[in-house]
């Protein structure tokens, strides 16, 4: 009994743990996929920023580096596909360990309850027995020849 006890505390042990990093890889994702679109905006606001310029008559060389950096921008969001695409295959596996130790953790719960029952069980069977054993007893003490 005191095994089982053990082995589900230690088994929900790593479920919380296995919870925890898919947790933080899930957090990670969110937050590379929010960087990457502010990656994103700031590109879209150097090209409209080109645009306006060409229109205002704005130096051929801050066009060229605004431009350049523009594409530096895009260049790095488009890294960040394949890092967001890493990540989102962790999460998901560490999803999948966490709740593959869930269910785990959750068998050796019912195990744990179902012996604790069985225990029960014998101590409340163990207890009614001493009982009967009282009173029966008692009503033999009670039979005797005193009255003869």
């Amino acid at each position: 009994m005191k095994v089982i006890k053990l082995l589900q505390k230690l088994a929900k042990i790593k479920e919380d743990q296995a919870l925890a990093v898919a947790r933080r890889v899930n957090a990670q994702t969110l937050e590379t996929i929010k960087f990457q679109v502010q990656v994103n905006d700031y590109a879209k606001d150097y090209e409209k920023q080109i645009l306006d310029s060409g229109t205002e008559g704005t130096k051929v060389a801050f066009i060229q580096d605004a431009d350049a950096f523009r594409e530096k921008l895009l260049a790095s969001s488009r890294a960040m596909d394949r890092q967001i695409a890493d990540l989102e295959v962790s999460a998901k596996k560490a999803l999948e360990q966490a709740m593959t130790l869930k269910m785990k953790s959750q068998g050796l719960s019912k195990l744990v309850d179902k012996a604790e029952r069985i225990e029960q069980k014998r101590k409340d069977k163990l207890e009614e027995t001493q009982f009967e054993d009282i009173l029966a007893a008692r009503g033999a003490s009670q039979t005797g020849t005193n009255n003869a």
